[in-house]
């Protein structure tokens, strides 16, 4: 048991340090944090630009690359131009007429309201070419405004503008909200959930296995079983990826829940729809850590069977693909997982070993699954792991790891059920 202890420890120092690992588990909630100040910055420039910008009440610092602008009312909204904006705005009685001091430079732009104006709303700019830097409908709107509001007060007309700064709040997902948010909402966290479940899982599962196929590279495992049993070398390699997986998982869970605590600080996603509705269901991360640890178990011992009889770090992962592809097959049915969790192909996938890791999980992240169904999607997986650590242990022996050669299939049988 000592043995097994300092092999643990060896394995969890060793893999702690590795740059893919450190980078997975930590760089990446950094940088989460780092996108969204970064996305909350962009997203409140406009903002803080519509601050900044001139008194929208004012008509001279309407007219920006304008120096004279015309206008033709043929709706007679205007009774006459402004003190403030004599020789800036000029009224015309005809199109013609503003056309021909558009075309001798008396003005830059005209204007020219329509008859039905006070029905439709119809303004036409006039631009004497392509020029953007003069494509500037203000002047005359907030002309015609300030002429319709009369001796309304200026700070109700500025209100009247920019009527209300909204901050929503979300006490529960009523049948009142809005149906497409709930749904954007339930994929998102369908898609964290899930996503942060299969990293940690095949990341660590994966270390094991090119652990074992880089000492038998190296030759190094000759040396380890000489000092320690084939179970004692299984089992501290198993505890220690075992443990830098939950550990992946807490603090990616960790990030997870700052960084929705931090978005609702922010600016930018105080009123995303998609973040007003997120119901994150918290009370399933004893289950999710328990299904880790039956599907690290589980995958463990069958990468641990692969990086036994296998010789390069070329043959293990093309082994590996004929247990990790099944595995993720519940990712092929995303939006079914997302629109209907109870129906019969989901219930299924998670209560099958392979994919019962990912799939339940998926439904549980999402909706409230039978206690049934949960008990004997359990029950399966514990066995399963069993049965793929007893295989393991079966391959995980001197012949096999010292043998030098990858085995048959023909002869994997008699491997796994033959004597020692």
């Amino acid at each position: 048991m000592n043995k097994l202890f300092q092999v643990f420890l060896y394995e969890l120092q060793r893999n702690i340090r590795r740059k893919g690992y450190l980078f997975m588990t930590f760089a990446i909630p950094v940088l989460i944090f780092a996108g969204m100040i970064f996305f909350n910055f962009i997203a409140t420039q406009g903002g803080d630009e519509e601050d900044a910008a001139p008194d929208p009440t004012d008509l001279v610092s309407q007219f920006e690359s304008i120096d004279v602008a015309g206008y033709v009312d043929y709706a007679g909204v205007i009774p006459g131009v402004p003190e403030s904006l004599e020789g800036r705005m000029v009224p015309f009685n005809s199109d013609d007429d503003a056309r021909q001091a558009m075309a001798s430079g008396d003005v830059d732009v005209y204007y020219v309201i329509r008859e039905d104006y006070l029905e439709t709303g119809d303004v036409v700019l006039h631009l004497p070419g392509v020029r953007l830097d003069l494509l500037n409908e203000q002047p005359i709107a907030v002309l015609i405004e300030r002429t319709l509001a009369g001796d309304v007060d200026q700070q109700i007309l500025r209100r009247l503008r920019d009527t209300a700064n909204f901050q929503e709040y979300n006490l529960q997902r009523s049948a009142e909200t809005d149906t497409a948010s709930r749904e954007d909402a339930d994929f998102l966290m369908l898609y964290v959930f899930t996503l942060v479940f299969v990293m940690a899982l095949f990341m660590t599962s994966g270390y094991l296995m090119q652990s074992v196929i880089e000492e038998k590279e190296n030759r190094l495992i000759e040396i380890l079983i000489s000092a320690v049993t084939p179970f004692q070398l299984l089992g501290g390699k198993i505890l220690a990826l075992g443990t830098l997986g939950i550990l992946q998982i807490l603090v990616w869970l960790a990030g997870i829940f700052l960084a929705i605590r931090f978005a609702f600080e922010l600016p930018a996603f105080q009123t995303l729809p998609i973040l007003l509705n997120l119901d994150i269901r918290w009370n399933i991360l004893p289950i999710m850590v328990l299904y880790f640890v039956l599907g690290y178990l589980f995958f463990a011992g069958l990468y641990a069977a692969i990086g036994a009889i296998s010789n390069s770090m070329r043959e293990g992962p093309q082994y590996a693909v004929f247990f990790t592809l099944p595995a993720v097959v519940p990712f092929y049915f995303f939006s079914l997982f997302a629109s209907a969790p109870n129906d019969a192909l989901p219930v299924f996938l998670s209560v099958f070993p392979m994919t019962s890791p990912l799939a339940m999980l998926m439904r549980l992240s999402i909706t409230e699954v039978p206690l049934i169904e949960l008990v004997i999607s359990l029950a399966l997986l514990a066995l399963s792991a069993l049965g793929a650590m007893w295989v393991a242990g079966r391959l995980f022996r001197v012949q096999t790891l010292l043998a030098g050669q990858t085995p048959k299939f023909r002869d994997l049988p008699k491997l796994v059920f033959g004597s020692a």
